[in-house]
Formats: C-alpha cells, sequence, structure tokens
C-alpha cells in the first residue's frame, strides 16, 4: 500500500455535498494516481498524533499542491477538531497482519473471511468489533451453522479507545468499495444466491431491509420475533425507512447473483447486547431451511460437472 504527507484543508464553497458528509473526503487526481485510489475508494487518514479515520473519496479536484485534501467541518470532527491540520493518506483500510487481540490493544481496524468455497449464502458484518457490538459474532455465528452447506462469511473488525470505533472506522454499506478491502474483493464476483449483513442502529427496534423478496424479509422477521419475545420490536423495512438496505450498492446486495437477495438486519443495542445469539440462531435456521428447500445454484452445479468431467478424462487417460 502506498502513503503520502497531505494537508486536510476546508471544503471550497463549490463543494456543498462534501461539506455535509462526515465519511467523504476529496483528493487530488494526481494524488489519486500515486496512492493507487480512485473516486469511491476508501482511504486511512492519519495525523501526526497517529490517530487514524476512515474515509471514502467522493470527489477528485485539481488542487495546487496536489497534497490538499478536503472535507467538511463535521469529517474533520472525527478527529474531534474544527481546524485543517496536517497528516498522512493511506490505501491500506483493513490492517493486513493483526491478530483480533493486537488489533484491539492497539486501537486498529482487520479484515476476516471465511470461505466455504461455494456460492450459497455469505454472512457479513461491516462494522464488527466495537465498531457495532456483536454483529461480527452474529456474522459467524451463522456461517458456522450453515458450514455443512457451504456457507461464508466476510467481517471487519475495529477498536479504538476514547468510545471512537464508530467514529473512526465506519464506512457506509452503500459506499464500501472491494477494491479497498482486498479479502471481500476475492469473493465479490462469486455472485452469491444469498447474502445476509448484521449492523446496529440507534432505533429501538430491529429492522429487516434489503433487496431480498419480501416474503423472505417476512420470514426472516417472524424467526427473529419468535426467537427474542415481546421485548423485541421486529418488522420489515419499507421504502422510507432511512436504514431499509434497498440500495443496489449496498454491499449485502452487490453480493448476491444479480442483486437481488441480500437481506440486512439493522438492530438497536439492546437487541445486540441481550439477543445476539437468538437472532443470529433464528437467521441462521432460516437460511438452512432454505438452502436445503432451494436446489443447488448454478455455480455448484457448474463446479460438479466440472470436476466429473475431469474424472472422467482422468479415467480415459489411464485406460489409454
Amino acid at each position: 500500500m502506498v502513503a503520502r504527507h497531505v494537508g486536510i484543508r476546508t471544503a471550497l464553497p463549490s463543494q456543498e455535498d462534501l461539506e455535509k458528509r462526515r465519511e467523504h473526503c476529496s483528493v487530488d487526481p494526481r494524488k489519486l494516481l500515486e496512492l493507487g485510489a480512485d473516486v469511491g475508494s476508501q482511504v486511512r487518514i492519519l495525523t501526526t498524533a497517529d490517530d487514524q479515520v476512515l474515509y471514502t473519496i467522493s470527489e477528485a479536484p485539481d488542487e495546487d499542491p496536489d497534497s490538499t485534501v478536503r472535507m467538511g467541518l463535521t469529517a474533520r470532527r472525527r478527529f474531534g477538531t474544527d481546524d485543517e491540520f496536517d497528516g498522512v493518506i493511506d490505501s491500506q483500510v483493513p490492517h493486513p497482519t493483526l491478530s483480533d487481540t493486537d488489533a484491539e490493544e492497539l486501537g486498529e481496524f482487520v479484515e476476516r473471511l471465511h470461505d466455504g468455497a461455494s456460492a450459497t449464502v455469505i454472512a457479513i458484518a461491516p462494522h464488527g468489533g466495537d465498531i457495532e457490538l456483536n454483529t461480527d459474532r452474529q456474522a459467524e455465528h451463522v456461517a458456522s451453522r450453515l458450514a455443512a452447506l457451504g456457507a461464508s462469511s466476510w467481517i471487519c473488525r475495529g477498536w479504538k479507545s476514547g468510545n471512537r470505533a464508530f467514529e473512526s472506522w465506519h464506512i457506509t454499506s452503500d459506499e464500501t468499495d472491494p477494491g479497498s478491502f482486498p479479502l471481500l474483493g476475492s469473493v465479490m464476483s462469486r455472485g452469491f444466491a444469498d447474502a445476509v449483513s448484521f449492523h446496529g442502529f440507534k432505533e429501538p427496534i430491529v429492522l429487516v431491509g434489503g433487496l431480498a423478496p419480501v416474503e423472505l424479509r417476512e420470514e426472516i422477521r417472524e424467526a427473529i420475533d419468535d426467537a427474542t419475545g415481546p421485548e423485541v420490536v421486529v418488522r420489515v423495512a419499507t421504502p422510507d425507512d432511512p436504514f431499509n438496505g434497498d440500495s443496489p450498492r449496498n454491499i449485502v446486495n452487490r453480493l448476491t447473483a444479480g442483486g437481488a437477495n441480500g437481506v440486512q438486519i439493522e438492530q438497536s443495542l439492546t437487541a445486540r447486547e441481550q439477543h445476539w445469539a437468538e437472532i443470529a440462531e433464528a437467521v441462521a435456521r432460516v437460511y438452512e431451511t432454505r438452502l436445503r428447500r432451494v436446489p443447488t445454484s448454478w455455480v455448484d452445479r457448474a463446479r460438479t460437472l466440472l470436476e466429473r468431467v475431469r474424472q472422467l478424462v482422468r479415467r480415459f487417460t489411464r485406460s489409454g
């Protein structure tokens, strides 16, 4: 990965959208070329005090000097300042080598993939660790429960002292760039039959959204409702819900074949603290029934056919 010294400056008057975006920054196109990044990529911004925050590059205006990086007030406040400052921009997003224990101790951000080597289902948690509590455990549970059916999981975990993990490491799911997350990029083109993502939000409910058919989302809602009892309100997202997960750009939808079978589960802190395991198990049961009911995906059928062809070739080669 590549790092460069930059000056963090205020957004220009013409950058009205950038001024409003707490997770966005603009970078000169020449600097993007040096970084091997592009508009839409994620980057780390580091200060001289070694504080680090993730941003999405949303604009690429020509700057003089080209080391100028711009962001709005709310974006700079993720570093706890209203002022301009000097720092470093780095194209490395998740740390590539740290264990979870070391990452937690150092206040770092890491990426994990369990590849079930099939295109059945993937459970994801882009905001695990202390970013959105227990969501990573839920994704891991689903993949573990469905391991015999080829399930995969993709997880990011982040920690930061002073309860700043969310402030430092959160990237909106609609903007998650597979090119910035190497392990995610390695499975992005697989076209999973199903994908489910676990999230946390401030609303006092559990919201089941995504672009999957409403029948599947309702089945998941019922399973979670049965598992958690009356103290947890669970409902299917509507088009008016701001966290309904129905954007085609949402990473859970993009992971599925045709973008058609992503499910996003937003959960209150109470639900994640007190019922994370029950919710994960309920979701796993729905997908277990679905996978045993639905024929194997065309990808897996193709792999099976290819292996049979290879066996026949080997057999005829030996007999000849």
